[in-house]
């Protein structure tokens, strides 16, 4: 009896635990359930303005896609921007392109883009620039907001008209010499953008790092990292888990490109402690206000450090790899593509011509910055050329807030693509696109057109801070160039082909044939 008493008490307990372990089971399960409930809730909470984004792409229209890479595929063969320019009509004002998984928004209608250029709201670069930091240095190309604004408020006076003309003297120097180098191939057919990119360099040397361009007997001396490096986007979108850095890091390719950036620090470093050692010798440049008195922007970079303790070393090497990179491509283009067309149009050239003699006479002397600004036919050539080609194809913001447009409504957080390649041939702001017409920049033809259906050097708050010394520099090389060189097209190689990276370049070069002018104007 008091076995089976015992034997009982046993199956009771059993049965308790048994039913306990179920309970806990059941208020376990109800535990995950709801656990797995709220990470659902703060995933779609966090990602919901992602989802705003999404759901705002897939109501819009854009060129064909291929799974994973989007539209990467039309960016490596380098055909997107044409691509985008001919099939515009088809999607209207805007529409989307995907880069890899991320999908963009382009905007082509100047009062669009004016929406967004003109806004402090929306200076945030997305997020791709960060992959250009090894070729171009943290500067102001690529700088978070916080820090672009310091920097820019530091550096804009280095670009004032005062400091400008300090910089007109190389610039005249460097043409000369450029000149000499052309007239000595007089008569042949040459590729005039290897020249003008050699010169352009030798100006960025003198009036960035304060190097004497004359002191290198020949390009092949040169010892800088500033031409050897390469970018390395296309190669990383072409492999999409290449855009993760710390995997690419681990390649061979990041490894290269990190050594590149070492090199250029290490460079530049050693400039900026000559440079320091230079100033504690001969005084501030700043404080001299004799515009004859040459200076570069580095010297300039050492003398705000020393009073602005804010702006530091690292802050000078850094800008001083993006100035020495992103002014040779973008300016070394843009003046020799101006050079092609002007050979291909001897009606505008003349003119231009004309107008040299009426400013220099018989005067030998290199332009100062009055004769710069009285080249107003120079200066509608230059801009006609850079409609056509912008040596910056597209640029892209991050919307600070929602922005709408019309109907439409785009989220804030949203990449914002914006090409003047397209803008520049919408014919309803450009009639006869395709043509080179420099009177479309005559001051009556000029008026009335929207401010944002020409932005060569973008716009707003957050536009090239060198957009006047690019263009002092181009009208300086150009006109040294027509004051004793005629030029002529070459048959079959009379139009452009254009190929899309970073700027546009012209596919085979930009041929031309130099020669002697038989009097110092016809």
């Amino acid at each position: 009896m008091i076995f089976m008493c015992a034997h009982v008490d046993r199956i009771q307990s059993t049965m308790f635990y048994y039913n306990f372990l179920q309970a806990l089971n059941r208020i376990s399960g109800e535990m995950w359930t709801y656990l797995a409930l709220l990470v659902v809730i703060y995933i779609i909470y966090a990602l919901k303005n992602q989802i705003r984004i999404l759901r705002f792409i897939f109501t819009l229209d854009g060129p064909k896609t291929v799974p994973i890479l989007g539209n990467v595929n039309a960016v490596l063969e380098g055909n997107l921007i044409e691509r985008m320019t001919n099939e515009a009509p088809n999607y209207g004002s805007v529409f989307r392109i995907w880069l890899t998984l991320l999908p963009y928004v382009v905007l082509v209608e100047p009062k669009d883009i004016q929406m967004v250029l003109c806004s402090m709201k929306h200076t945030r670069k997305i997020f791709f620039y960060k992959l250009l930091d090894n070729f171009l240095g943290k500067g102001l190309v690529t700088r978070d907001v916080d820090k672009w604004q310091v920097h820019r408020r530091i550096l804009q006076p280095a670009f004032h008209r005062n400091m400008l003309e300090r910089f007109a003297r190389t610039f005249g120097e460097c043409a000369e010499r450029l000149v000499d180098k052309l007239l000595e191939k007089d008569g042949e057919d040459i590729n005039v953008t290897v020249f003008i990119n050699n010169s352009v360099y030798d100006i960025l040397i003198e009036t960035i790092l304060g190097t004497p361009a004359n002191q290198r007997a020949n390009d092949s001396e040169d010892d800088t990292p500033f031409r050897k490096g390469q970018v390395m986007v296309p190669y990383r979108f072409a492999r999409p888990w290449l855009l993760i850095d710390w995997i690419y890091r681990l390649t061979a390719a990041g490894k290269s490109e990190e050594q590149q950036r070492k090199d250029l620090f290490d460079f530049c470093l050693r400039k900026m402690k000559e440079k320091r050692e230079f100033l504690q010798r001969n005084g501030p440049l700043v404080a001299d206000d004799r515009a004859t008195r040459k200076m570069s922007l580095l010297e300039y970079m050492v003398e705000i450090n020393d009073k602005n303790p804010q702006f530091t070393e690292q802050d000078i090497i850094e800008e001083c790899c993006t100035f020495m990179l992103a002014g040779q491509d973008s300016v070394g283009t843009a003046t020799a593509m101006t050079l092609f067309l002007l050979a291909n149009n001897p009606k505008w050239q003349d003119r231009c011509v004309v107008e040299l003699n009426e400013i220099f006479g018989d005067d030998r002397r290199s332009p100062t910055m009055q004769d710069l600004r009285e080249m107003k036919c120079l200066d509608m050539c230059i801009k006609e050329s850079l409609r056509l080609y912008p040596s910056v194809p597209l640029f892209a913001r991050r919307l600070g807030e929602d922005v709408r447009l019309g109907e439409r409504v785009i989220p804030a957080g949203c990449g914002v693509f914006i090409a003047p390649y397209c803008t520049h041939r919408l014919p309803q702001h450009f009639p006869d696109p395709h043509d080179f017409k420099p009177e479309r920049f005559s001051p009556e033809n000029s008026a009335g057109r929207h401010p944002y259906a020409y932005i060569p050097f973008s716009a707003g708050p957050r536009n090239c801070i060198g957009y006047k010394f690019a263009t002092l520099e181009m009208k300086s090389v150009i006109s040294a160039i027509l004051r004793k060189c005629r030029l002529e097209p070459i048959l079959g190689k009379e139009k452009v082909i254009a190929k899309f990276r970073m700027t546009v370049r012209a596919h085979g070069g930009l041929w031309i044939k130099v020669k002697t002018r038989n009097k110092q104007y016809e």
